[in-house]
Formats: structure tokens, sequence, C-alpha cells
């Protein structure tokens, strides 16, 4: 026990030692210009740290025991079997509220802009987000047998994305009941829809498939199914570059019996795709890397980009400039706070796996340079969403929560309607 507690006091002080020096390097090198993006990257540096100290003792126990004693809670969960009518009618109701957002869609546009375009003319919006020089195989292959149905290609992924999102809906209340129980998993797929990123899930973008094969890859992992696991995340490298991330929940869920073979084949299968495609095994990774604005760097250097570029618009920008960058800034720094905030509370919360998980995703995103993809990324990192589920018991709170989490969702809505975001028009 003693040597247990010795040895975790090395492990976080080591860890600590190097994250210091780290940001004691990038503030020596790289001094913000704005004091304000001096304590916003400190803010989110204190918050990974805080996070990391609280991490390591479960990871310890875990890698000695192979248990989850800290999820041992009893009455936590009830074992009546998930049945196929249980899901269908989460499938059901995810359907329809895409329906409602294809609606909203349709408000938002009539407000903005007045009567321009019929309800259906107005949803050519969701069709503009498809770029086949930087999509990876896996979305397109599968989205194009949708033509039987569509005999359009471009329609053909839009009901793609409809039909992966119910899937992957389905697929993460599931994946929730297997450790918690009923009102836990209602109150998860609750808040992923009202998450202000959801509502990109109904464009024609790779996201409905790398969540729903990112959901089929934990929940066969956290049944102790590692092959079928370990497919499914060589399927979401093929779909996002970012699916890779998954290797890190099945190494710790499969100590001893590590398949991790089929996730490098998923990039083998991509660089034959860019080499067939495009004429170069690279190709591919350069012009998503490029399309989608990510280039490798210090998460220290990303984050205070980010804020000298929100702070630079409200010195010099006005007008729809100032909104559009708002539009395009705000979100993510957002979305970087309230992860470092749910990275705190994960540990004793959820599965060791699923933080570590966790921890990668947001130093991942972190460490592309322009951060410009955080609301996306960490929405399909889904433990981000079960933890903020988990926070508190009380209803009330919940209840304040999905209010807030509605107007924020409308917003954000309003904003990819309007043209304020990188989305859109």
């Amino acid at each position: 026990m003693e040597q247990a507690k010795t040895a975790r006091i090395w492990i976080t002080s080591l860890l600590m030692a190097a994250l210091v020096a780290f940001y004691g390097y990038w503030l020596v090198t790289e001094t913000p210009a704005y004091w304000e993006t001096f304590l916003f990257v400190t803010l989110l540096f204190l918050l990974f740290v805080i996070a990391l100290i609280r991490f390591v003792p479960y990871l310890q126990i875990y890698l000695a025991t192979g248990s989850e004693p800290h999820l041992e809670r009893v009455g936590d969960r009830t074992y009546r079997r998930c049945g196929v009518r249980e899901l269908a009618k989460v499938i059901l109701l995810i359907v329809l509220l895409r329906l409602l957002q294809m609606l909203l869609t349709y408000l938002i546009h009539l407000y903005l802009f007045g009567y321009t375009d019929t309800f259906l003319t107005v949803q050519r919006l969701w069709l503009d987000f498809f770029h086949a020089e930087y999509t990876f195989p896996a979305y397109p292959l599968l989205s194009n047998i949708f033509w039987f149905v569509s005999f359009n290609f471009n329609h053909a992924r839009f009901l793609a994305s409809y039909a992966f999102t119910a899937l992957a809906g389905a697929t993460l209340y599931y994946w929730t009941l297997l450790d918690f129980d009923r009102p836990v998993a209602r109150r998860v797929l609750l808040y992923f829809f009202l998450m202000p990123a959801s509502c990109l899930l109904l464009g024609t973008l790779p996201d409905s498939l790398l969540l729903l094969f990112s959901l089929l890859c934990l929940m066969f992992a956290r049944k102790k199914r590692f092959v079928l696991g370990n497919i499914f995340a060589m399927l979401a490298v093929m779909t996002h570059i970012f699916g890779v991330l998954l290797f890190v929940p099945n190494i710790i869920g499969f100590i001893e019996k590590l398949i991790a073979e089929l996730i490098p084949l998923g990039f083998a299968a991509v660089m034959l795709y860019s080499r067939i495609q495009f004429g170069s095994s690279t190709a591919l990774f350069r012009t998503a890397m490029d399309a989608y604005g990510y280039e490798l760097s210090t998460p220290f250097h990303s984050v205070a980009a980010l804020v000298d570029r929100f702070l630079t618009a409200m010195h010099t920008l006005e007008g729809e400039a100032l909104l559009k960058e708002l539009g395009t800034v705000i979100p993510n720094m957002v979305y970087l706070v309230i992860g470092g905030v749910l990275l705190v509370f994960a540990s004793g919360r959820i599965r060791t796996s699923y933080i570590a998980y966790m921890l990668v995703a947001y130093t991942a995103v972190l460490c592309t340079g322009t951060v410009s993809e955080a609301p996306r990324l960490l929405s399909i990192c889904v433990p981000f969403v079960l933890t903020l589920s988990l926070v508190t018991k009380q209803k009330w709170l919940h209840r304040l929560l999905y209010v807030l989490s509605f107007i924020v969702f409308l917003l954000y809505l309003t904003a990819v309607v309007g043209g304020y975001t990188h989305y859109g028009r």
C-alpha cells in the first residue's frame, strides 16, 4: 500500500514537473500579446493539471487490479434487458428531433432573410458540407448506398447522415446502459442532442458515421469483445483522422490481450485509397489537414492563437465581419473551457479507459493549430457528455442545464444558418 502511494506521488510529480516546464517554456518563448490570453491559457492549463492529478490514482488502481471499484455502486443501474423495441423508440425520437431541427432551420432562415425559398430549398444548406478532396473513404462509400433511394449522391449523403445519427444515438443509449441506469442513459441522449455542435450532424459530414463507429468500438471494448472493438476502430480511422484516438480506450481496456493490428490497418487502407484516388499515399492526409486548418503545434500556441483572434476581432472588426469571426471563435472557446471542467469531474464517475480517451482527445484538439474544430471533435468524444450527465443527481439542476443547452443550441444553429461560422452559407 505504501509502495503504491509512493509510486503515485512520483508519477504525479514527474508529470507535473514536465507540464510546468512545458508551460514555462511557452510563456518565455511566446509571451502572449494580451493579458486576457495569458489568463485563458492558464485556466485551461490548470484544469488539465487538476484532471491529470485526479486521474493518476484511478489509472494506477486499474493497472494493478484490472477493476473499477469506483463504479460498483448499488442501485445506480437496473438490469432489465434493453430490447429492440426500446432502441427503436430511441431511433424514432432522434428522427423526430432531426425533423424539428429542419423546421428550426427554416424558421431561423425566414427570420434572418425573409421569405426567399421554400422549406426544402432552405434545407440545401445541409447538403453543402461534403468535400470529396479531403474526405476519408468510409463515409462516401457507405453513404453512396443511399443513392438507390434518392438517385442523387448529394441527397444520398444527407439521408446517410440522418440514418447514421439515429443509429449512433441508439448505440449511445445502449452503451450508457452497460454501466448505468435508464435515467442516466436518457440524460446522456438529451445532453448530446442539445449540444450546439450536434446540429452539424444533419449536414453531409462524416461526423455521424465517425460517431457511430466510435460508439460501437467503445461498446464492444466494454463487453471485452476486442476483435470487434478494433474492427470498428479501424473503420473509424477510415472515416476521419481522429478515429486513431480510439486506440487509447482499447489498449487500456485490454491490457494483456491487446489486438492492436487492426487500427494501423485502417491507416493502411486510407493510404491505399489515397494512392489510387490522388496518386500519393499521403495526399489525402495532407489535403485534409490543410482543408480543416489543422497543423501540428503546441497546445499553448493553439489556444493563445484562438484567444488572440477573438480579442483582435473585438478591437478591429464590426458588423457582419465581427459576427462571422465571433461565430467561429466563441464556440471553440466555450467548448474548451467546458471540456476542461468535465475532465476534472470525470475521475471517479466513469471508466478509466474513457477518461484516458478524453484526455488524449482534448490534447489532440489543442494540438491542431487553429483549434477550429473543437465543438465537432469534442462532441464526438462521447465520454464528455457521459460525464456531464453524471456531474449531479439533482433533477432541477439538470432541467436548468437542459434549458440553457437548448438556448445555446438555438444560438449556434442561428449562426450556422446565418453564415456566421465557417459552416453554412
